[in-house]
């Protein structure tokens, strides 16, 4: 398999290194790796990758003398283990294909992105239930973005592949690189389901609180805060985390985004009045759904209409 990370950034330049002209800032050296240097505005990037039948392994180091805006194409429907060392996080996660954007703080800082082969991940989760939230969203091919919760794990996982690559050689290679992936989804694992029980609850949380969103959207109660929390028995402020873990987006967003979706779906399909559709998607003010409707779309309904 190959990367499904697609730089859409303007890099200065970039150049292909070998092991032994890799950059001063460069903190793990890859013997196994492909090494190419960008060279961007706000200062440089390493990335060295790793190409094997299970995963593609890409790990980024970064010396920048300013925060750096990157835009990046994911090419198709992934599964990723995210290893950030300044932050000493480490997740798995769910991403569609589409395009992406991330700011990388100033500084020197090292991440690590591991992007499993779909199906051996779909294959393990038969025996690692708990990470059934994310094939559920390619099973359904949603379009939203999941984030299992992030484990301080990150020094753990960089051991594990200099480990690996330091003893592995041509003919060791195949098993010692699938040892390597066994090893990071059984360690996140472990700390998913054993070392933080909360991780699992409020994964069931987030879930619940996703599938009330999909029934009530055209409905008040998912408009007042203070009710879903009380509901759901928690504080606002964890309504509005745990929401953002089960859409990608904020809450008020992701119950705009299905009015949108369903407000076009009426136009296009039947020919009821935009007052009777306004009312079907959630809105009492006609006004108020043709606004959204317009900052959406940017055109107004009677345009789906008189189309």
């Amino acid at each position: 398999m190959h990367s499904i990370l697609k730089f859409q950034s303007a890099f200065a330049e970039s150049e292909i290194l070998t092991f032994n002209t890799l950059p001063h800032f460069c903190t793990t050296a890859l013997h196994m790796g492909q090494a190419r240097k960008f060279n961007l505005i706000e200062g440089e990037v390493l990335l060295q990758s790793i190409n094997h039948y299970l995963a593609h392994v890409e790990l980024f180091e970064y010396s920048l003398r300013q925060d750096a805006s990157i835009d990046f194409l994911i090419s198709e429907p992934s599964f990723l283990m995210y290893v950030v060392q300044h932050k000493s996080a480490c997740f798995l996660c769910y991403r569609p294909a589409g395009e992406y954007h991330k700011v990388i703080p100033a500084g020197i800082h090292k991440i690590l992105v591991i992007t499993f082969r779909l199906d051996w991940l779909i294959y393990k989760s038969k025996k690692l239930t708990a990470l059934k939230p994310l094939i559920a969203c390619f099973n359904e091919s949603d379009n939203r973005y999941v984030n299992l919760p992030a484990f301080g794990m990150s020094t753990s996982i960089f051991n594990l592949l200099i480990k690996m690559d330091v003893k592995t050689n041509d003919l060791a290679m195949d098993a010692d690189f699938y040892n390597f992936i066994n090893s990071c989804i059984n360690k996140y694992y472990k700390r998913l389901v054993g070392g933080d029980i909360t991780s699992v609850y409020y994964q069931k949380k987030a879930s619940a609180i996703a599938e009330f969103i999909k029934k009530n959207f055209a409905t008040e109660l998912v408009d007042d805060l203070a009710d879903l929390a009380a509901r759901f028995m928690m504080s606002e402020r964890n309504l509005m985390r745990l929401s953002k873990m089960a859409f990608g987006i904020p809450l008020h967003a992701q119950v705009i985004k299905i009015r949108m979706y369903y407000g076009v779906k009426y136009l296009l399909t039947t020919n009821k009045p935009i007052r009777e559709i306004a009312g079907l998607v959630g809105y009492k003010d006609p006004h108020y759904f043709s606004s959204a409707f317009k900052k959406c779309f940017g055109v107004s309904p009677k345009f789906l209409i008189q189309g």
